[in-house]
């Protein structure tokens, strides 16, 4: 390697180097204006303040929050499979003589993860107090009808 090789070698890597740190610098900025979008819709504001500009040598100077907003959205609430089967029992008087899960997630008033829905479902089918009244295919969802056999007991 000659010593002008050697040079724009250098030279090669600080221009590489420069550039990094404005493409880092660039999204630094563009998350902080992201974050400010967030907030302000979140607290409902109805102004963004302008993204504040750093500079590399110093450290960021983070604004204080302050209290944090009620949630805007209802918190999802997710109950594990005991919960959800015996909230299917609990709903189970209140379903039509035939039904889909539609109506099961109508009924309980929020929608439960779909495998503790269906073991739930199984069991009462398996107790004797649903049967299948037609099977679901592709889009279409399985349809299930009372037997007859009363209400199943709110324990399993």
């Amino acid at each position: 390697m000659t010593r002008d090789e050697y040079e724009h070698s250098k030279a090669r890597l600080a221009e590489q180097r420069r550039s990094a740190m404005e493409m880092v610098e660039a999204g630094y900025q563009a998350q902080i204006k992201a974050l400010e979008l967030y907030w302000s819709l979140q607290s409902r504001q109805g102004e963004v303040s302008q993204p504040t500009e750093v500079s590399s040598d110093a450290p960021a100077a983070v604004p204080p929050l302050g209290p944090e907003p009620p949630p805007s959205v209802e918190t999802v609430f997710r109950r594990n499979a005991p919960g959800v089967d015996l909230d299917v029992r609990a709903a189970f008087p209140r379903l039509p003589e035939t039904f889909t899960r539609r109506e099961v997630c109508q009924a309980l008033g929020y929608e439960p993860h779909r495998g503790a829905l269906y073991q739930s479902l199984q069991k009462l089918v398996l107790m004797g107090f649903l049967r299948i009244f037609e099977r679901g295919m592709g889009h279409r969802a399985v349809v299930y009808q009372k037997t007859g056999a009363g209400n199943p007991p709110l324990s399993p």
